[in-house]
C-alpha cells in the first residue's frame, strides 16, 4: 500500500474498523514508515484525549424535540398538496406548458419520421444534411 492510501485509512485503523488482512498490512507499513507511524501516533492521541473527557448527559427534552422535528419533516405536503395550493391561473399555465410540450415533441417526432423515409440515413443525418452540414 502507498502512503497516500494508509493515510486515508488510519482513523478506521485506530478505531479497528478494518477487517484483519487491511489491518496487517497497515501496522506492517507503520513499522517500516516514520511519517505514518506519526500520523497514526496523532491520531491515538487524539482518540485518548477524547476518551479522558467526562461523558455528558443530552439535554432532558433533546429526544422529545427531535422526534418532533422528525414528525414534521415526515408531514411534508405532497404533490396533491402543492397542486390544490396553485391558483387557478397556476394551473392552467402548468397544463398549457405541458400541452405545448407534448404537441412539440409530437411535430418534432413526425418531420423526423417523414423525413427518413425517403432515405436510409438515421434523422440526425438527414437533419444535417437539410441544413447544408455534413457529419
Amino acid at each position: 500500500m502507498q502512503c497516500n492510501e494508509i493515510r486515508k485509512r488510519l482513523d478506521a485503523w485506530v478505531d479497528g474498523e478494518l477487517s484483519d488482512g487491511t489491518a496487517d498490512r497497515i501496522t506492517r507499513h507503520l513499522k517500516d514508515c516514520p511519517v505514518c507511524r506519526l500520523k497514526a501516533e496523532r491520531i491515538e492521541g487524539i482518540v485518548a484525549a477524547l476518551d479522558r473527557l467526562p461523558s455528558m448527559a443530552a439535554p432532558a427534552g433533546l429526544s422529545r424535540k427531535t422526534l418532533r422535528a422528525f414528525r414534521a419533516g415526515m408531514e411534508e405536503p405532497g404533490m396533491a398538496e402543492w397542486w390544490r395550493g396553485l391558483t387557478l391561473s397556476m394551473r392552467s399555465a402548468i397544463c398549457g406548458a405541458t400541452l405545448a410540450g407534448l404537441l412539440f415533441g409530437a411535430v418534432l417526432g413526425t418531420s423526423f419520421a417523414t423525413q427518413g423515409a425517403e432515405s436510409n440515413a438515421n434523422p440526425y443525418q438527414n437533419l444535417y444534411a437539410s441544413r447544408g452540414i455534413l457529419p
